[in-house]
């Protein structure tokens, strides 16, 4: 291993186990970290890699200098929580969430419907193609390839934002795609009926291939119902 391979992987480590302690609650928001002292002795790395790994929790909203304090831990609020390496640190927790699962669904619930009706008007053949595509995955890998499945519903629904054809919708596509991604796992893995899930998706498509605005986005809502449906009970165990 070279050098600079072997520091990468320092560096990797060392944001982890901070990342992760953080989100354990080991260091609460509104807490201290330990000196850099204790830091090192703790992970057994130098000062350099210590400060490199704290810049880039600082970048992602976890972490703050402060005069006399020295590090502290943001508000959750600050945090960067669709960052897909904080969302990976949670799945790998083993938890998630609930608050962001939610406001998750409330925002779907807003943006979605609407990219549905957008999509009934102006998707393109090879935008429908796509969307059939991406259906087909997820019939091929359910039940037996969750990690396949929600990947091809991930593309399902970014599929139609980008169909809507509204610049904002394409965008968010890539901003909350990581925590879309780790919703989707979760419902699927909680999810009763594979084929009610299923059939929701062949919904939306279907209005979609139609071109009838208000059914897309009607059954886009119920999509989401179904979805919510099957996350209700992790969330209520996670509150």
């Amino acid at each position: 291993m070279t050098a600079l391979a072997l520091r990468a992987g320092v560096h990797r480590d060392v944001v982890r186990r901070l990342g992760l302690g953080i989100l354990e609650g080991t260091w609460p928001p509104g807490g201290r970290l330990p000196n850099e002292a204790d830091l090192c002795a703790r992970f057994q790395v130098s000062r350099t890699a210590l400060r490199e790994a704290v810049r880039f929790l600082a970048a992602k909203g976890l972490i703050e200098a402060r005069p006399r304090l020295g590090m502290v831990v943001r508000a959750r609020d600050s945090w960067n929580l669709l960052d897909p390496q904080l969302l990976a640190w949670q799945r790998e927790w083993g938890t998630f969430d609930p608050d962001l699962v939610r406001s998750l669904l409330e925002a779907r619930r807003v943006v979605e419907p609407a990219a549905a009706a957008m999509a009934a008007e102006r998707a393109t053949a090879a935008d429908l193609a796509r969307l059939e595509a991406a259906l087909l995955g997820m019939v091929r890998n359910l039940p037996g390839d969750l990690d396949a499945c929600c990947k091809a519903d991930l593309a399902f629904h970014r599929e139609i934002l980008a169909a809507s054809r509204n610049l904002v919708f394409a965008q968010l596509a890539g901003t909350i795609g990581a925590a879309l991604e780790a919703s989707f796992r979760i419902s699927t893995e909680l999810s009763r009926s594979y084929e009610r899930t299923i059939e929701a998706h062949r919904d939306v498509l279907e209005a979609i291939r139609l071109r009838d605005r208000p059914a897309a986005e009607a059954r886009m809502r119920a999509l989401i119902d179904v979805a919510q449906a099957d996350l209700e009970p992790a969330l209520r165990e996670l509150a």
